[in-house]
């Protein structure tokens, strides 16, 4: 009885140790990129090591995968971009559930999910998910938020076969920020979910009572002499509305420019000069009847990229840049002879600035700022026709400044400062906040 009990002992040890462990694989560099279609008959997936063993991580934890559904991914290199092949075996895959979606949602389908941490710091994960019908979906992720507003450009292609399904990404450097180092190496972890039984593995075991996700990525190795890239790129727009209404014509044109250019690897300039968000989704219409104002989500594409950083806290509200006018004109302060004729119910951003990025020690950094545009009212006198201009809104400056120090890969202590400074005697705000979130090895956060 005493020896059961030793060889018990023994062997939960061992697979106590064999689930802790780091797994790693190398990858290497080829001359020759392989083409992305989900066929993998690409010299440069041969002689590849194998990224395998998944384990379950939910509903169960740790217990391995089946051989008929297991999973196999190699991982290549170049000079532009990393690749991977994964192979997802599947004894049943006519019946895969393969519900379409749109980009960055999840049908009720099977995915996989490559989860990247080029600094290895265990926190800040890049994240790309390939479903099995063919959509995307990426993010980025830290113990406390996982932003899926962040997109980047990447290029992906699935394929079913008789015994599975497969998946051929390839993700440019230019979607990463990792330091110029001549070695790298990087976080990495795969996650795949079944969509029939809602199972999910990952090939590096993850203890979900303890700690954060990131802190569980194995290591990718082998990657040597590449280069940051230059993150700069340039989006113009134009538009051009005519309208002819009870006789009156009013035409309407706007123009302006996006610019997003790296800094550095750490650290993304996003600059939108004269914006214009009629393409913006429209909002529900709600119905309040309490006292304080509704909030609705941000649609505008500059307010929802790369914002982790200034949504700490929930203190700073991006809608009320460009809403209605704080000094909204009312109707029912008209004279008897006098007519309302423009009365803008949205007040014009003219620029806006944001730098954000996250040193190697751990230090977020954002610093936000806007500028909008002076708003009139225009009231006519029926007796004179004198038009007068009344100012809805002056002048105004929107500024935000964070301040985010990571440690211990699963704890934050943050400080934001949001400031809004209006043209004369118009109210000004300004608002500072501390906050922490500290957790212990034996706190949970996944």
């Amino acid at each position: 009885m005493k020896n059961l009990y030793l060889v018990i002992l023994l062997l939960s040890t061992i697979l106590s140790h064999s689930q802790s462990a780091k797994k790693t694989i190398n990858s290497k560099r080829v001359v020759k990129a392989p083409k992305i279609d989900g066929v993998l008959d690409d010299e440069a997936w041969q002689n590849t090591d194998v990224a395998k063993d998944f384990v379950m991580f939910r509903p169960e934890s740790g217990t391995p995968e089946t051989y008929k559904n297991r999973t196999e991914v190699k991982i290549v290199y170049d000079d532009e971009a990393i690749y991977f092949a994964a192979y997802m075996y599947d004894e049943d895959p006519e019946n895969i559930p393969s519900q379409f979606a749109s980009r960055d949602n999840f049908g009720t389908t099977d995915w996989l999910g490559i989860m990247i941490n080029p600094n290895n710091d265990q926190i800040n994960d890049t994240e790309f998910f390939i479903q099995v019908t063919g959509n995307q979906a990426d993010a980025k992720a830290t113990p406390q938020d996982e932003d899926f507003s962040w997109s980047a450009v990447w290029q992906s292609s699935t394929k079913v076969v008789e015994d599975g399904w497969i998946a051929e990404v390839k993700i440019p450097y230019s979607a990463l920020r990792f330091s110029n180092k001549e070695v790298q190496t990087w976080g990495l972890n795969f996650h795949r979910r079944f969509a029939n039984n809602r199972d999910q593995y990952t090939w590096n075991f993850i203890d979900r009572s303890v700690g954060n996700i990131g802190q569980y990525s194995g290591l990718l190795t082998g990657i040597e002499n590449i280069n940051p890239p230059t993150r700069l790129s340039f989006s113009p727009y134009a538009s051009a509305t005519y309208d002819s209404y009870d006789g009156e014509d009013t035409f309407d044109k706007s123009f302006g420019l996006d610019v997003k250019y790296g800094i550095s690897e750490s650290f993304t300039l996003d600059a939108t000069l004269i914006p214009d968000f009629g393409q913006t989704g429209f909002d529900d219409v709600v119905l309040n009847l309490g006292p304080f104002e509704q909030q609705y989500q941000e649609q505008r594409p500059f307010f929802t990229e790369g914002v982790e950083l200034f949504t700490k806290g929930d203190l700073f509200y991006t809608r009320r840049i460009g809403n209605l006018p704080i000094n909204y004109f009312d109707e029912d302060s008209l004279g008897p002879n006098e007519e309302l004729i423009e009365n803008p119910d949205k007040v014009n951003m003219l620029n806006a600035v944001k730098v954000s990025g996250r040193t190697e020690g751990g230090l977020g950094i954002g610093f936000f700022n806007a500028i909008t545009e002076k708003t009139e009212a225009k009231i006519k006198d029926l007796t004179t026709d004198e038009i007068t201009k009344v100012v809805t809104e002056p002048i105004a400056n929107y500024n935000v400044i964070v301040l985010d120090q990571q440690f211990n890969k699963n704890s934050y202590i943050s400080l934001i400062n949001t400031n809004v400074i209006r043209d004369g005697s118009v109210r000004d705000a300004n608002a500072t906040a501390l906050m922490w979130d500290i957790n212990d090895k034996k706190t949970s956060t996944i």
